[in-house]
């Protein structure tokens, strides 16, 4: 995976590629970077979780990376959502504290896409690969160019 895909992607993807390109290195920065805050005594999460303070304070690595990495969240929601034929204008439950972020995560991470082209693109995964985007209100009819490539391919020595 190319870095800067990992940044702008269209289209659509899989629950694969969301879960190992996205939400575990994600998952992964944020971990380390808690380690990193911890080890410096850069946050407050010991007093949270003791009860003695009530409001958490992240330090500086975990507030970087949380930066760093909203734009590829956002971006692989979106094309998820997109696998699923809906818009992005679902990216809003995000806005909803705790439940909707959760609500988000289960739907992107859980629900399997549509297994046929929609107007966001052909899917990812499937039998073969389909053809190009269509309206929702128009069938999509494979043709030859629809057909999966041979592999390997007939000229490859």
């Amino acid at each position: 995976m190319e870095f800067v895909n990992w940044y702008v992607r269209r289209g659509r993807i899989d629950r694969r590629v969301f879960w190992l390109h996205y939400v575990l290195p994600t998952t992964l920065l944020t971990i380390l970077a808690v380690g990193v805050d911890l080890s410096f005594g850069d946050t407050n999460l010991m007093a949270v979780a003791e009860g003695r303070e009530t409001v958490l304070e992240l330090g500086a690595a975990t507030t970087v990376i949380g930066y760093l990495t909203i734009l590829p969240t956002l971006s692989s929601q979106s094309a998820r959502l997109h696998d699923l034929g809906r818009s992005a204008w679902w990216l809003l439950l995000n806005a909803v504290p705790l439940f909707g972020q959760l609500a988000l995560l289960g739907i992107c991470g859980f629900v399997p896409g549509q297994p046929v082209a929609n107007r966001y693109g052909p899917p990812t995964t499937g039998p073969a690969v389909a053809g190009p985007a269509v309206a929702p209100d128009q069938p999509w009819v494979p043709g030859p160019a629809d057909r999966a490539p041979d592999y390997p391919p007939s000229d490859w020595r």
